[in-house]
Protein backbone atom coordinates (compact mmCIF):
# COMPACT_ATOMS: atom_id res chain seq x y z
CA UNK A 1 0.00 0.00 0.00
CA UNK A 2 1.19 3.38 -0.73
CA UNK A 3 2.24 5.15 2.35
CA UNK A 4 1.03 9.25 2.37
CA UNK A 5 3.20 11.28 4.07
CA UNK A 6 1.83 14.99 5.36
CA UNK A 7 4.53 17.33 4.28
CA UNK A 8 4.10 20.33 6.51
CA UNK A 9 6.39 22.94 5.95
CA UNK A 10 9.42 23.09 8.09
CA UNK A 11 9.38 26.04 10.74
CA UNK A 12 12.66 27.29 11.82
CA UNK A 13 12.95 28.62 15.43
CA UNK A 14 16.47 30.19 15.80
CA UNK A 15 17.04 31.05 19.05
CA UNK A 16 20.81 33.31 18.76
CA UNK A 17 22.39 34.65 21.14
CA UNK A 18 22.47 38.30 22.27
CA UNK A 19 25.30 39.76 24.02
CA UNK A 20 27.12 42.93 23.92
CA UNK A 21 29.71 43.36 20.74
CA UNK A 22 29.05 40.31 19.25
CA UNK A 23 26.64 39.53 16.59
CA UNK A 24 25.45 37.67 13.80
CA UNK A 25 27.03 38.97 10.82
CA UNK A 26 25.68 40.48 7.42
CA UNK A 27 27.12 36.87 6.06
CA UNK A 28 23.98 34.74 6.46
CA UNK A 29 20.60 35.72 4.54
CA UNK A 30 19.52 32.63 5.27
CA UNK A 31 19.07 30.88 8.08
CA UNK A 32 22.12 29.39 9.95
CA UNK A 33 21.27 25.85 10.27
CA UNK A 34 18.39 24.98 7.76
CA UNK A 35 16.81 20.98 8.71
CA UNK A 36 15.05 19.46 5.59
CA UNK A 37 14.32 15.59 4.91
CA UNK A 38 14.36 13.24 1.84
CA UNK A 39 12.43 10.04 1.52
CA UNK A 40 14.60 6.85 0.14
CA UNK A 41 12.94 4.15 -1.83
CA UNK A 42 11.40 2.55 1.35
CA UNK A 43 9.57 5.42 2.10
CA UNK A 44 11.68 6.45 4.96
CA UNK A 45 12.85 9.74 5.97
CA UNK A 46 16.25 10.49 5.97
CA UNK A 47 17.05 13.90 8.08
CA UNK A 48 19.59 16.08 7.81
CA UNK A 49 21.07 19.73 8.58
CA UNK A 50 23.24 21.96 6.60
CA UNK A 51 25.34 24.54 9.19
CA UNK A 52 26.02 27.05 6.83
CA UNK A 53 28.27 28.99 10.06
CA UNK A 54 31.76 28.33 10.37
CA UNK A 55 31.30 26.90 14.13
CA UNK A 56 29.59 24.34 15.53
CA UNK A 57 25.85 25.03 16.56
CA UNK A 58 23.39 22.85 18.85
CA UNK A 59 20.12 22.28 17.14
CA UNK A 60 16.86 20.50 17.90
CA UNK A 61 14.29 18.77 16.53
CA UNK A 62 11.04 18.36 18.03
CA UNK A 63 7.89 16.51 16.63
CA UNK A 64 4.02 18.59 17.03
CA UNK A 65 2.39 15.89 15.07
CA UNK A 66 3.71 12.56 15.08
CA UNK A 67 0.96 9.79 13.76
CA UNK A 68 2.31 6.05 12.90
CA UNK A 69 5.68 7.13 13.15
CA UNK A 70 9.09 6.03 14.77
CA UNK A 71 12.24 7.56 14.91
CA UNK A 72 15.77 5.36 15.40
CA UNK A 73 16.93 8.18 17.45
CA UNK A 74 15.61 9.30 20.41
CA UNK A 75 13.15 12.40 20.32
CA UNK A 76 13.32 15.57 20.69
CA UNK A 77 16.47 15.07 18.59
CA UNK A 78 19.48 17.39 20.16
CA UNK A 79 23.07 16.93 18.88
CA UNK A 80 25.94 19.41 17.50
CA UNK A 81 26.36 20.20 13.63
CA UNK A 82 29.50 21.11 12.59
CA UNK A 83 29.81 23.24 9.35
CA UNK A 84 28.38 21.70 6.13
CA UNK A 85 26.04 18.54 5.77
CA UNK A 86 25.42 16.50 8.69
CA UNK A 87 23.07 13.55 9.07
CA UNK A 88 20.64 13.42 11.47
CA UNK A 89 18.38 10.97 11.81
CA UNK A 90 15.53 8.89 10.75
CA UNK A 91 11.97 7.84 10.79
CA UNK A 92 9.67 5.42 9.16
CA UNK A 93 6.06 3.88 9.59
CA UNK A 94 5.01 1.95 12.39
CA UNK A 95 2.33 0.27 10.47
CA UNK A 96 3.00 -0.02 6.62
CA UNK A 97 -0.29 0.01 5.80
CA UNK A 98 -1.57 3.11 7.29
CA UNK A 99 -0.47 6.76 6.21
CA UNK A 100 1.99 8.45 7.88
CA UNK A 101 1.99 12.27 9.45
CA UNK A 102 4.13 14.34 10.86
CA UNK A 103 4.74 17.59 11.65
CA UNK A 104 8.32 19.63 13.24
CA UNK A 105 10.33 22.72 14.05
CA UNK A 106 13.86 23.39 15.07
CA UNK A 107 15.70 25.31 16.77
CA UNK A 108 19.31 26.33 17.45
CA UNK A 109 22.07 27.93 19.39
CA UNK A 110 25.58 28.63 18.81
CA UNK A 111 27.99 26.49 20.32
CA UNK A 112 28.74 23.31 21.51
CA UNK A 113 27.25 20.87 24.23
CA UNK A 114 28.97 21.27 27.48
CA UNK A 115 32.27 22.88 26.25
CA UNK A 116 35.70 21.74 27.49
CA UNK A 117 37.40 25.27 27.47
CA UNK A 118 41.40 25.38 28.76
CA UNK A 119 41.14 28.50 30.99
CA UNK A 120 44.43 27.83 31.54
CA UNK A 121 45.93 28.41 27.70
CA UNK A 122 48.21 31.33 27.02
CA UNK A 123 46.95 34.07 25.30
CA UNK A 124 49.19 36.15 22.81
CA UNK A 125 48.90 40.20 23.58
CA UNK A 126 47.04 41.27 20.07
CA UNK A 127 49.74 44.18 19.49
CA UNK A 128 52.69 44.16 17.17
CA UNK A 129 55.63 42.03 18.96
CA UNK A 130 58.09 44.84 20.61
CA UNK A 131 54.83 47.02 20.99
CA UNK A 132 54.20 48.27 24.92
CA UNK A 133 50.62 49.50 25.74
CA UNK A 134 48.87 50.68 28.64
CA UNK A 135 46.49 47.71 29.87
CA UNK A 136 42.97 48.39 31.17
CA UNK A 137 41.20 45.44 32.70
CA UNK A 138 37.30 45.30 32.50
CA UNK A 139 34.84 42.61 34.30
CA UNK A 140 32.70 41.04 36.56
CA UNK A 141 33.54 37.62 37.04
CA UNK A 142 29.49 36.59 38.22
CA UNK A 143 29.10 32.56 37.55
CA UNK A 144 25.73 30.98 37.25
CA UNK A 145 24.04 29.55 40.35
CA UNK A 146 22.30 26.55 39.72
CA UNK A 147 19.73 27.15 36.68
CA UNK A 148 20.37 31.03 37.28
CA UNK A 149 22.22 32.60 33.87
CA UNK A 150 24.90 35.09 34.99
CA UNK A 151 23.67 38.61 35.05
CA UNK A 152 27.15 40.14 34.90
CA UNK A 153 29.74 38.23 33.67
CA UNK A 154 31.84 40.09 31.54
CA UNK A 155 35.79 39.87 30.71
CA UNK A 156 37.71 42.45 28.47
CA UNK A 157 40.67 44.01 28.02
CA UNK A 158 41.60 47.04 25.99
CA UNK A 159 45.14 47.89 25.31
CA UNK A 160 45.60 51.55 24.43
CA UNK A 161 46.49 51.79 20.88
CA UNK A 162 46.59 54.67 17.88
CA UNK A 163 44.33 54.74 14.62
CA UNK A 164 44.90 51.93 11.89
CA UNK A 165 47.61 50.37 14.40
CA UNK A 166 47.67 46.54 13.38
CA UNK A 167 45.41 44.19 15.44
CA UNK A 168 46.68 40.49 15.50
CA UNK A 169 45.59 37.11 16.82
CA UNK A 170 45.87 35.81 20.11
CA UNK A 171 45.30 32.22 19.30
CA UNK A 172 45.03 29.95 16.40
CA UNK A 173 41.29 29.53 15.14
CA UNK A 174 38.81 29.91 12.33
CA UNK A 175 36.98 33.51 11.43
CA UNK A 176 33.11 32.98 12.33
CA UNK A 177 32.18 36.55 11.94
CA UNK A 178 33.80 40.09 10.38
CA UNK A 179 31.89 43.67 10.99
CA UNK A 180 33.79 46.47 9.62
CA UNK A 181 31.35 48.49 8.09
CA UNK A 182 30.12 50.96 10.51
CA UNK A 183 31.60 54.55 10.42
CA UNK A 184 30.72 55.60 13.80
CA UNK A 185 33.81 53.79 15.71
CA UNK A 186 35.89 56.72 14.01
CA UNK A 187 33.59 59.66 13.88
CA UNK A 188 34.52 60.75 17.72
CA UNK A 189 30.48 60.53 18.54
CA UNK A 190 30.20 60.09 22.59
CA UNK A 191 28.84 56.46 22.59
CA UNK A 192 28.82 54.28 19.10
CA UNK A 193 26.12 51.75 20.48
CA UNK A 194 27.63 49.44 17.78
CA UNK A 195 31.66 48.29 17.44
CA UNK A 196 33.24 46.85 14.61
CA UNK A 197 35.06 43.53 15.05
CA UNK A 198 36.31 39.74 14.39
CA UNK A 199 34.95 36.73 15.71
CA UNK A 200 37.37 33.52 15.76
CA UNK A 201 36.19 29.77 17.07
CA UNK A 202 38.87 27.91 18.52
CA UNK A 203 39.49 24.28 18.97
CA UNK A 204 37.71 24.17 22.18
CA UNK A 205 34.55 25.47 20.87
CA UNK A 206 35.72 29.17 22.81
CA UNK A 207 35.61 32.40 21.01
CA UNK A 208 38.46 34.90 20.49
CA UNK A 209 36.64 38.91 19.92
CA UNK A 210 39.10 41.50 18.89
CA UNK A 211 37.68 45.30 18.36
CA UNK A 212 37.78 48.02 17.65
CA UNK A 213 37.85 48.29 13.98
CA UNK A 214 38.35 50.88 11.41
CA UNK A 215 35.95 50.91 9.14
CA UNK A 216 36.74 48.59 5.97
CA UNK A 217 39.98 47.23 7.40
CA UNK A 218 39.43 43.94 8.49
CA UNK A 219 42.55 41.59 6.45
CA UNK A 220 40.65 38.16 7.11
CA UNK A 221 37.20 37.25 6.10
CA UNK A 222 34.81 34.14 7.66
CA UNK A 223 36.21 31.04 7.24
CA UNK A 224 39.80 31.60 7.13
CA UNK A 225 41.94 30.17 9.45
CA UNK A 226 43.94 32.23 11.47
CA UNK A 227 47.90 31.81 13.36
CA UNK A 228 48.61 33.75 16.76
CA UNK A 229 50.88 36.71 15.88
CA UNK A 230 49.25 37.44 12.33
CA UNK A 231 47.05 40.59 11.66
CA UNK A 232 43.83 40.70 11.46
CA UNK A 233 42.89 44.41 10.98
CA UNK A 234 43.24 47.99 12.26
CA UNK A 235 42.34 49.65 15.11
CA UNK A 236 39.72 52.62 14.94
CA UNK A 237 39.75 55.98 15.73
CA UNK A 238 37.90 55.55 18.74
CA UNK A 239 36.94 58.85 20.67
CA UNK A 240 34.77 57.81 23.11
CA UNK A 241 36.75 56.13 25.79
CA UNK A 242 39.88 56.80 26.59
CA UNK A 243 41.05 57.32 22.64
CA UNK A 244 41.85 54.51 20.38
CA UNK A 245 42.15 50.79 21.26
CA UNK A 246 42.69 47.12 20.75
CA UNK A 247 40.21 45.19 22.63
CA UNK A 248 40.10 41.32 23.01
CA UNK A 249 38.12 39.21 24.99
CA UNK A 250 37.57 34.91 25.19
CA UNK A 251 33.73 33.61 25.95
CA UNK A 252 32.11 30.57 25.13
CA UNK A 253 28.36 29.72 25.01
CA UNK A 254 26.93 27.43 27.87
CA UNK A 255 23.27 25.67 27.84
CA UNK A 256 21.15 26.09 31.12
CA UNK A 257 18.67 23.46 31.40
CA UNK A 258 15.27 25.72 32.37
CA UNK A 259 12.63 23.00 31.88
CA UNK A 260 9.25 23.73 33.14
CA UNK A 261 6.37 20.78 33.43
CA UNK A 262 8.06 18.79 31.49
CA UNK A 263 8.77 20.79 28.81
CA UNK A 264 12.49 21.20 27.83
CA UNK A 265 13.53 24.94 27.47
CA UNK A 266 17.40 25.77 26.92
CA UNK A 267 18.59 28.90 27.45
CA UNK A 268 22.21 30.10 26.21
CA UNK A 269 24.25 31.59 28.09
CA UNK A 270 27.94 33.41 27.74
CA UNK A 271 30.57 32.59 29.97
CA UNK A 272 33.33 35.54 29.83
CA UNK A 273 37.27 33.55 30.18
CA UNK A 274 39.74 35.35 32.14
CA UNK A 275 42.58 34.85 30.75
CA UNK A 276 46.24 34.68 30.92
CA UNK A 277 48.49 36.57 28.37
CA UNK A 278 52.53 35.61 27.38
CA UNK A 279 54.11 39.41 27.77
CA UNK A 280 57.94 40.45 27.25
CA UNK A 281 59.63 39.97 30.82
CA UNK A 282 56.40 38.66 32.33
CA UNK A 283 55.79 35.36 30.60
CA UNK A 284 52.56 33.95 31.10
CA UNK A 285 51.22 36.52 33.43
CA UNK A 286 47.29 37.72 34.50
CA UNK A 287 47.24 41.64 33.08
CA UNK A 288 46.40 44.30 35.75
CA UNK A 289 44.39 47.46 35.42
CA UNK A 290 46.63 50.40 34.27
CA UNK A 291 49.84 48.06 33.96
CA UNK A 292 52.12 48.49 31.07
CA UNK A 293 53.22 45.82 29.04
CA UNK A 294 55.48 44.61 26.01
CA UNK A 295 54.61 41.97 23.47
CA UNK A 296 56.25 38.98 22.38
CA UNK A 297 55.49 36.02 20.03
CA UNK A 298 57.92 32.87 21.18
CA UNK A 299 57.61 30.18 18.98
CA UNK A 300 56.43 28.32 21.66
CA UNK A 301 53.24 30.25 21.78
CA UNK A 302 52.76 30.59 17.96
CA UNK A 303 53.20 26.73 17.17
CA UNK A 304 51.55 25.53 20.40
CA UNK A 305 48.36 24.25 18.46
CA UNK A 306 49.55 23.16 15.08
CA UNK A 307 47.60 20.03 14.34
CA UNK A 308 49.97 16.96 14.54
CA UNK A 309 50.93 14.88 11.67
CA UNK A 310 52.04 11.38 11.55
CA UNK A 311 55.19 10.21 9.55
CA UNK A 312 55.85 6.96 10.06
CA UNK A 313 56.08 5.68 13.34
CA UNK A 314 56.79 9.02 14.79
CA UNK A 315 53.99 12.47 15.08
CA UNK A 316 55.50 15.64 14.81
CA UNK A 317 53.57 18.74 14.75
CA UNK A 318 52.53 20.30 11.22
CA UNK A 319 53.95 23.27 9.53
CA UNK A 320 50.71 24.55 8.31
Amino acid sequence: MHKIISRTRLMKLSFLLSFPFCGISGLFSQKIVEVSYKQDSRGVAVFTAFNHAYCNYILEVHFTTFNNVQSDRSLPYRAEVKPGLNKLFSISSVNPNDPIKFNYASGYNKGCIQPKVDTGIVYLLPISAGKEAQAYVLGSMVKPAGQAAPQNNWYVIRLRMKPGDTIFASRRGVVTEVEDNDATNDAGLPSAGHENYIEVVHSDCSFGHYGILKKGSALVKPGQLVKPGQPIGLVGGDKFGRGSEARVSVYYNQEVDTSQNGENVWKMVMIYVPIPFWTKNNGKTMLKNGAEYISEFPLEIVNRELPKVRVGKKVRKSKK
